[in-house]
Parts: C-alpha cells; sequence; structure tokens
C-alpha cells in the first residue's frame, strides 16, 4: 500500500505542486491570499512556472529564494505549502512536514486545510500512521480539487491498513473509486482492493459487507468473500442473505459460489422423516460400521419391506475411517437431503469433526462414541455411548449399595485401563469408599503373579479389573490360584468390555457374583433388547453389539421426536430440545439423554449366577 501511494504522489505531486495559489471553494483560480509587492508576486510565479515546465530543481531554488527575500510578505504561506509538496512529489517528506505544519496555523481556514491534507500525507510516508489518521479523518467529504481528494482518501487507505484497520482501509479505497480517475490509476486501485479483501478476517468481511453502500466497486467483492467465509463457518441463513443480495444487484456469482447459495438454500428446508446416518463403512472399523448400519436400515424398515409410508428414510454416508470426511458427510446430508438430525460417527476423532461442523450447521448430531469431550462442541451434539467413568461409577456405586467399603483395581498398562484406574479414584473420593490399592500389569500379559502378590498384601471389598474378556478370562483362574478371595468374600467389577458370552461358557465359575456393566444385555429374557436382538437375527443371521443396539435406539428417538413437525429449520431446534426431554423404552440403557447431553442412564450392572446374568 505505501508504494501505491508513492506512484499517486509521482503522478499527482506535479499537477499539485504546479497549481500554484490554492483554489477556492467554488473550484476556481482566484489566490486566497494576495500581496501589495509585485516583485514578490513576480517570484512567485517564476517559480511556479519553473515547476509546470519540469524544472523542480529550478522550481525549489526558486521557492527557497522567495521565502528568504520575501520573508514577511502574505504570501509567504503560499510558498511554504507549494514547496512542501513539491518536496513531497520528490520523495523528501520529512523535510515537507515542518513546512506544512507552519501553514497549518495560518488564520486563513481554506489554506489552514489544505496544509492539513499535506501534513497528513507527510506523516504517513514517514510512517507516522497515528498521526497521519488524526489529520485526515476530518477532511473527509471536505476537498474539492479531485487531485486532492484521491490524495486524500488514498492516504487514508494506506494509514488505515498500517495501524491494523483494514476494513477501513477497504471504504477508502471504495470511496477514491468512486472518483474520476485515471483507468491505470482505476486499475491499480481494483487491484489493491481485491488484495486487501482476502486479507480481512471472517468478521472483517462480514461487517464490511453489511456497512458498505451496495453501490460502490467494494461490496460486491467483499460480500462474495463473507459469503465463502459463512458458508466454511456454516453460517447458512448468512450465505443466504448475501446470496440474495448478490442476485438482487445482478452481480455475477461464479460456479463455487452459485452452488453455496444452493446448498444454503436447501439447508432452509427440513425433512423431519430424514434421519442421517455417519459410519465407517469400509477401511478400519468397517465391521462394527456395517453391523450399525443394518440395525439403522432395521429400524427405517430398509431394505427388506422398504421404508415406511410416510415414516422415516435413512441417508448414510461412509466416513473411511478419515475424520474430514466425516464433515463432508454432515454437509453432504444436511444439503442434498435435509435430515432432520444425524447418528453417528463413533470413532473419537471423526465424531469430534462432525461435531464441530453440525454445530456449525444447526442439526442435532447423535456420536456413538464414549469420549466425553465431543459435547464439547455445543448444544446440538450429543453422546450416546457410555464413558469409561460412567461404567466405573455404575460399578462402584452398585457395590457401596451392597455393602463394599473398600475397592482395589487390577488394570492393564493401556489408556483404557489407566482411564478406568483414574476414573476409580476419583469416584471413591466422591463415595466415600476406600481405595485399597491399584496394581497394573503389562498390557496383553498372560502371567499376572508379580501384580496378584501385590494385590494379597491389600484388603478389600471388590476388585475392579477394566480389560477385555480375553484378558478376564485369564485373571479370575489366576486370582483363584492365588487364594485371593477364598479367605473373604470378594466381588469382580467388570465393565462392558470385560464380559461376552463366552466367558461365562469358560470361566464362569471362576465370576459367579461378579457384577458386570451391560449398557446393552441381548440375552435379556423379554423387553426392547430382547425383541431387537431377535429381530436383528432374524434379518442378517448374526448378532448385533452394543453400537449397533445404540444406533438403533437413537433412530427410534429422533422419530418420535420429529413426528407431526413442519417441514422448516426450525424442526432441527425441536429435535434437540424433545431429545433432551424423551424417555423411551429402549434396546440399550439409553432411555433419553441427561441434560449434560450424554445417556441419561449409561449403563446397568448385572450379577452372573451360574450362566446367567442378573439385573437386581
Amino acid at each position: 500500500m505505501r508504494l501505491s501511494l508513492a506512484l499517486v504522489l509521482g503522478a499527482l505531486g506535479l499537477a499539485v505542486a504546479a497549481a500554484g495559489c490554492p483554489r477556492d471553494t467554488e473550484g476556481g483560480t482566484l489566490p486566497l491570499l494576495t500581496t501589495e509587492d509585485p516583485v514578490a508576486e513576480q517570484a512567485l510565479r517564476d517559480a511556479e512556472q519553473a515547476v509546470t515546465e519540469g524544472d523542480l530543481t529550478n522550481g525549489e531554488e526558486r521557492y527557497r529564494a522567495f521565502l528568504r527575500d520575501h520573508a514577511a510578505d502574505p504570501l509567504v504561506a503560499v510558498a511554504k505549502l507549494d514547496l512542501g509538496r513539491l518536496l513531497l512529489a520528490t520523495s523528501r517528506p520529512a523535510e515537507a512536514r515542518p513546512l506544512f505544519q507552519e501553514v497549518a496555523t495560518h488564520d486563513d481556514p481554506r489554506l489552514a486545510e489544505r496544509a492539513r491534507l499535506h501534513e497528513g500525507v507527510a506523516a504517513q510516508l514517514v510512517g507516522d500512521s497515528a498521526e497521519a489518521l488524526a489529520l485526515l479523518s476530518p477532511l473527509v467529504d471536505r476537498t474539492v480539487d479531485p487531485e486532492e481528494t484521491q490524495l486524500l482518501l488514498r492516504t487514508l487507505a494506506a494509514a488505515r491498513l498500517s495501524t491494523g484497520d483494514r476494513a477501513g482501509a477497504v471504504e477508502a479505497l471504495d470511496a477514491l473509486l468512486r472518483q474520476r480517475l485515471d483507468e491505470t490509476v482505476r486499475d491499480e486501485t481494483r487491484q489493491e482492493l481485491q488484495a486487501l479483501t482476502e486479507q480481512l478476517t471472517a468478521e472483517e468481511a462480514n461487517e464490511l459487507a453489511t456497512r458498505l453502500e451496495h453501490g460502490g466497486e467494494a461490496w460486491p467483492i467483499v460480500a462474495r468473500r463473507a459469503m465463502r467465509e459463512a458458508f466454511t463457518a456454516g453460517q447458512l441463513a448468512r450465505v443466504r442473505e448475501l446470496g440474495g443480495q448478490l442476485r438482487a444487484e445482478r452481480v455475477p456469482l461464479d460456479a463455487e459460489l452459485q452452488s453455496m447459495a444452493l446448498r444454503a438454500e436447501r439447508t432452509g428446508r427440513v425433512d423431519p422423516n430424514a434421519i442421517g446416518a455417519i459410519l465407517p463403512l469400509s477401511g478400519r472399523g468397517r465391521e462394527v460400521g456395517q453391523l450399525a448400519l443394518q440395525a439403522l436400515m432395521l429400524a427405517a424398515g430398509q431394505p427388506a419391506d422398504g421404508p415406511r409410508v410416510g415414516g422415516p428414510r435413512l441417508f448414510f454416508r461412509d466416513t473411511a475411517g478419515d475424520p474430514e470426511t466425516a464433515a463432508r458427510a454432515v454437509d453432504d446430508l444436511v444439503t442434498l437431503h435435509q435430515v432432520v438430525a444425524i447418528v453417528g460417527p463413533f470413532d473419537s476423532r471423526a465424531a469430534t469433526v462432525a461435531a464441530r461442523r453440525a454445530e456449525e450447521l444447526g442439526v442435532p448430531l447423535f456420536t456413538l462414541t464414549p469420549d466425553a469431550r465431543v459435547v464439547e462442541a455445543g448444544s446440538f451434539v450429543f453422546r450416546a455411548a457410555p464413558t469409561p467413568a460412567e461404567e466405573a461409577e455404575a460399578l462402584l456405586r452398585h457395590a457401596k449399595r451392597h455393602g463394599a467399603q473398600s475397592i482395589a483395581v487390577l488394570a492393564p498398562e493401556h489408556a483404557y485401563g489407566q482411564a478406568m484406574a483414574e476414573a476409580a479414584r476419583n469416584l471413591a473420593e466422591r463415595e466415600g469408599l476406600t481405595v485399597a490399592g491399584v496394581v497394573l500389569y503389562p498390557a496383553g500379559a498372560t502371567s499376572f503373579r508379580e501384580p496378584l502378590e501385590q494385590l494379597r498384601a491389600l484388603r478389600f471389598d471388590a476388585l475392579l479389573v477394566p480389560d477385555h474378556a480375553r484378558a478376564v478370562s485369564l485373571v479370575a483362574p489366576s486370582l483363584a490360584a492365588a487364594g485371593i478371595g477364598t479367605d473373604r468374600p470378594l466381588r469382580l467389577l467388570l465393565p462392558s468390555v470385560g464380559y461376552d458370552a463366552g466367558l461365562a461358557r469358560s470361566t464362569g465359575r471362576y465370576l459367579q457374583g461378579a457384577w458386570i456393566s451391560r449398557p446393552f444385555h441381548p440375552d435379556a429374557a423379554d423387553g426392547e433388547a430382547r425383541r431387537f436382538r431377535e429381530a436383528f437375527v432374524a434379518r442378517y443371521r448374526r448378532e448385533p453389539d452394543l453400537l449397533a443396539a445404540l444406533a438403533r435406539d437413537v433412530f427410534e428417538l429422533v422419530r418420535r421426536s420429529a413426528e407431526g413437525l413442519p417441514e422448516a429449520e426450525a424442526s432441527r431446534q425441536i429435535v434437540r430440545t424433545r431429545m433432551a426431554e424423551a424417555n423411551a423404552p429402549t434396546a440399550t440403557s439409553l432411555s433419553g439423554f441427561s441434560a449434560a447431553r450424554g445417556p441419561r442412564q449409561a449403563t446397568a450392572v448385572y450379577e452372573l449366577r451360574g450362566d446367567t446374568l442378573v439385573r437386581e
């Protein structure tokens, strides 16, 4: 921007300096000041003539001679102003500035104002942008000479940019483009405006798009930029508004902006019967994702007997294990299918990215991840899966209700095991339980001699073993072989990953009386879990897992919450509100969502009796 200012000074400086005596407010050429000394008047004209003829060195010498030989003449102020402008035009702003400062105190207001204008230009050229703004801002819309107006506006643009006011610089360039400009200067200014617009923050672009006059050259450039930023931020109502304004002003939109406008318009329409899903159907996690998709298709009546007439329709996207694909999937489901809500993803990274995008778009997202942090994205994001801490809490509270006073933890040295151990410590403190000790063993261990020796030295009523079922099948008989639990009552506490049907058959005699967390218990004698499992197995000839059951439950809760809603954007907010209040029978322990947008009941605790899990 400073380089552009120098170029304009080069283009305008000679004309400004050659103008001689300042013009009056009518735009004429009558001198504002006169002298009764014809010799002084001729000396000033000789200086002006030399500059007009391009002899700048001679002109400068004559101005200085005038100031030396006619120091008391009334035309001294005019000579100082003209000499200062000549110095500006020859890139000597520091020398020019004191001359303008002297003239700025002159009794003639028009002469003093012109001096302040040029003093502001000099201040900017020497790097004093704050002073330049202070001098120049009051002069906007007061200058009469077209060249001085251009000089004022370009200098203001440079000063505002130098002080970090990009929006103010755009406004100054917009005002400059309203002037009569040489085509070369106009083209250069447009290029500067375009480049400066690209430097604006999203907030600056949006604010400028609101306050700029639509008739100028800057508004269409800024509005298009603001429209892109609003789309990226998920502010689709703003995209629709800007798109409408641009069309009303007959501003052409490129293919990208047309696509954004179309998608934004579509998000304003919501199909309350359309429910989306984001799952890993290829790549890592595809087996679990495919189970969840089958559960959703079963709930939606697809594909065996087709969609319900007038009922919910399922639209799904494959993340392929890629978090960024999850964000694009949210866009697709909202803009192409106008879904009222979305189920998934369950991978923590994909869920986090999708949650941010869903919050931006204002669509309820019901993730299947156990990561408690995912709901921090905002009020449209829910979590259906239980966290390790929630399972630990359910187990410890159950143990306390049944008389346990002291617990111990035998955990593997991996992230899940240590997270559960830490949760147990924190929860025990809150629940008034004693933590006898935490004993760790290497992840994947098959021998537990040393950890069990440490356990033998502790006294406890319940033992939490946060590991998968294969590890528990080794730990349980090792405990019995070490005599732990034989001399005093002992309850094992197992999270949901620590138990499966095969474990009861292979190691059940060592697990009798164990308390086990089960968010989904498909072997229940009756209820939603039993009905869901039977229907799933009948259709797909395989067993559903917890995530499949959670996906099914969320779908059913959304379906009920969306019944009778209008095809309007407000439907998504209504679903969000209703889901926070929903309470219905579910195949899992979920039943609905808490005020913190997690599962209202994260899990249930069962006791192993024989080969059957019994819920007390």
